[in-house]
This record gives structure tokens, C-alpha cells and sequence, in this order.
């Protein structure tokens, strides 16, 4: 029963992915079909992130009331009415787009929030891994429907039957979610975990907000949410106005950097069973230092060859990526305890979401003011890695401490 919940949950990460890669991809062909400025994306994505933050910080207390099967069924609901009122945005209803952001954000953040957490607790890191490949194939398969239903030569029509179609998947997945209810409660019952995590309730937020670990936490998944979010929402901007590609190849090649995290996390899966997860992000790392090499030289220069060196960049950077998301979440337990993993996964992941709040948004405002100069992008990525680096390494000096002052018997309360 649990690997069906396991499948199940895999299931569930697919349509919280479907939505993330909707708007970098098929952003150009909605500016053109609705006669909207291209950074007008860097105003609805900051939205979308609010409601996700909002969400991930009541995610606790809503997944004790209510249990995460439920909270989780609902949430893709939501996502669902966000597509369907977002499909439905024409040249004098673009308002459609900004209402859409916030079933979209709420939905997203209890989803994220509920299930890193409990398969955090109760799976092995190949699964977590797995969990966020999975989420890598939603942000896939967006980009290849939405291309696919793009006429280049109309006016960059057909974008919103494309979401449609996502939002038929979403709800098959929907109807899962909800009838697979009854196998969560059957599983928590002998569940030798749960009176663990029942001290989550006592557990308080002072511990966590006083720990210094928790701000370079922040610091590194900040940096990472950001670098995500602006790669992936800008992606297809910068190869339509950087690098000349039309729009409905810019919305299909953006699906290569979500093929680089996908595959990368399918590696990561069995590689995480010999590598620890602080060891997976320095290799995630090392990888993004290689495709900023790749994209800085291609803006840089013009040319064929440079449209090609932007491309293996941008797959490059979804395959660092790849790593780095699912370590971060599976160190969760181990940074604050088991008792303390789910308050502090939301409030990690609502304050670093912050990160695709802002960055985003000021990447548009930048590239406006330089004449819808994209080619800004790789610079905004390299100042993520170095972020992302320097956290994460003083993050290790600070818990290699900390353990060796641990009883045997306190192991266990924080997953060693």
C-alpha cells in the first residue's frame, strides 16, 4: 500500500508541475495575441508566488486540521480554476490573468509544502528525488502541449487551448487524488513515525527562528527559488528576443531546461542512495557554474553556433538545478528534527518563495528599461549560484558541529 501511495504522490507532483512551466513558455505568443508588453509576465508570476507563500506559511496548520490528503486534493482543485480562468483571458479581459494568480499561488504552496515534508519523513532520498522529477515532468510536458497548439503564423494563437488541455490532465489526476483518501488513513494508522511528529504541535517556532541555520537555509533556497523561477519564466524571452528563435520555438525549447532537471533528478534518484545530500547540491552546483559559462558567451556573441551554446546552457541549468531542490527538502528533518521539519518547511519554503516574488519581477523591469534586452539573464543566474554556495557551505560547518555534540539517542530526532 505504501508504494501505491508513493505512485499516487508521484502522480500529484506531476500536475503541481503542469502549471510552473505555463507562463515562461507561452508567454511570448499571449503578449503578441493579446497586444501586451512582454514583461507584463514578470507582474502576474509575483502574484502567483504570493499566494504561494501565503499558503506554504498556513500549511501547517491547515495539514494538522485537516490532514494532507485532503489539503492536497483541494489545493489541485484550486489549480485548476486557475487555468480555467486563465485560458479565458482575451485582448479586453487580460484581468483574467492577474484573478487567475490566486487559485494558482494557493494551490501550489499547500502541495509543496505537504507532500516534501511527509516524503521527507517517511521515504528514502532515491523517492524524493523521484518526487521532483516527477514535478520536472509536468513542467515538461506544459511547454510541448502549449507549443504544439501555437500558430506562429496567426498571430500566436491557440496558447489557451493548450491550457486547456493541461487542465484536462490536472483533473484526471484531481479524481486520483480524491479516491485514493481512504489509503492515507489506512497507512497512519501503523504508522511507527506519527508520534513523532505529533510533537510537531509543541514544537515551537522560537527554536526555529533562532537558529542561524534556518537564515542561511533561507539564503540558499532563496537563491535557488529565485533561480528557477527566472530561468524558467524568462527562458523563453530571452531566446525569442535574445537569440531570434520564433515564438512557438521559444515555448518548446523552454521545456529544455525542465528536461534537465527531469532527467537530472531520475539520475539523482539512485545516486543519492551512495551520495549524501549535502555532496548532491556541490554537484548540482558545479554543473550551474558550467552552464553560465555556456550562456554568457552566447550572449556575448550572435551567430548560429552561439544559438546552440544557449540551448546546452539551458539544459545545463535545469540538470544543476535538478539536485539541489530535492537535497534541500530531505535535509529538512535533519536541520530541524523531525518534530520541527514540517513548521519549518513552511516557513523555509513561504520566505524563499519570496525569491520568486522579486527576482522575476525585477529581471522584466531590468530588461524593459534596456529595450527588452534578455540576454541580461545569465548574469542574474550567476549571482544565484554564488548565493547558493557560499550558504550552503557555511550551513556545514555549523551541523558538523552540532552532531558531534549529539547523544546516539538524539540521532534519531533529526534522521541521522
Amino acid at each position: 500500500m505504501a508504494t501505491l501511495l508513493l505512485i499516487i504522490i508521484y502522480l500529484i507532483f506531476i500536475s503541481l508541475g503542469l502549471p510552473d512551466s505555463i507562463l515562461g513558455s507561452s508567454f511570448p505568443a499571449i503578449s503578441d495575441n493579446l497586444n501586451i508588453s512582454a514583461e507584463f509576465a514578470g507582474y502576474i508570476s509575483p502574484l502567483i508566488s504570493a499566494g504561494t507563500i501565503l499558503s506554504s506559511l498556513f500549511s501547517a496548520y491547515l495539514i494538522k486540521k485537516f490532514k494532507p490528503q485532503w489539503v492536497v486534493s483541494f489545493s489541485i482543485m484550486l489549480t485548476i480554476i486557475g487555468l480555467l480562468i486563465f485560458s479565458f483571458a482575451k485582448e479586453n479581459s487580460i484581468y483574467l490573468l492577474f484573478i487567475s494568480t490566486i487559485p494558482l499561488g494557493l494551490g501550489a504552496g499547500a502541495i509543496d509544502t505537504a507532500l516534501n515534508n511527509y516524503v521527507a519523513i517517511h521515504y528514502k532520498a532515491i523517492h524524493m528525488n523521484w518526487l521532483h522529477c516527477s514535478w520536472g515532468v509536468g513542467t515538461v510536458i506544459s511547454p510541448l502541449i502549449i507549443g504544439a497548439f501555437i500558430d506562429s503564423n496567426n498571430n500566436s494563437k491557440g496558447w489557451n487551448i493548450g491550457i486547456l488541455i493541461i487542465a484536462s490532465v490536472q483533473f484526471a489526476i484531481m479524481l486520483i487524488s480524491f479516491i485514493s483518501i481512504p489509503l492515507w488513513y489506512k497507512l497512519s494508522k501503523n504508522d511507527k513515525v506519527e508520534e513523532e511528529i505529533n510533537k510537531e504541535e509543541n514544537y515551537p517556532y522560537k527554536k526555529i527562528l533562532t537558529d542561524p541555520v534556518f537564515y542561511l537555509t533561507i539564503i540558499g533556497f532563496f537563491s535557488y527559488c529565485a533561480l528557477e523561477t527566472t530561468t524558467g519564466l524568462w527562458t523563453g524571452s530571452f531566446l525569442h528576443y535574445g537569440k531570434n528563435f520564433s515564438t512557438s520555438d521559444a515555448a518548446t525549447l523552454t521545456s529544455l531546461f525542465y528536461i534537465g532537471i527531469t532527467s537530472g533528478r531520475f539520475i539523482s534518484g539512485p545516486l543519492s542512495l551512495k551520495i549524501k545530500e549535502n555532496n548532491m547540491i556541490r554537484i548540482g552546483e558545479t554543473i550551474l557554474t558550467l552552464s553560465i559559462i555556456c550562456l554568457i558567451i552566447s550572449s556575448c556573441y550572435q551567430g548560429n553556433y552561439t544559438k546552440s551554446l544557449a540551448l546546452a546552457g539551458i539544459f545545463l541549468c535545469g540538470l544543476g538545478c535538478a539536485p539541489i531542490y530535492p537535497a534541500i527538502i530531505r535535509l529538512t528533518p535533519y536541520r530541524f528534527s523531525i518534530a520541527g521539519s514540517q513548521k519549518a518547511m513552511g516557513l523555509e519554503v513561504a520566505i524563499a518563495y519570496v525569491g520568486n516574488l522579486l527576482m522575476p519581477f525585477l529581471l522584466g523591469q531590468i530588461a524593459k528599461t534596456m529595450n527588452n534586452n534578455y540576454l541580461i539573464l545569465p548574469y542574474a543566474i550567476l549571482i544565484f549560484i554564488i548565493l547558493m554556495i557560499i550558504s550552503h557551505e557555511l550551513i556545514n560547518i555549523r551541523l558538523n558541529k552540532r552532531d558531534l555534540s549529539l547523544q546516539e539517542d538524539e540521532k534519531k530526532n533529526y534522521n541521522i
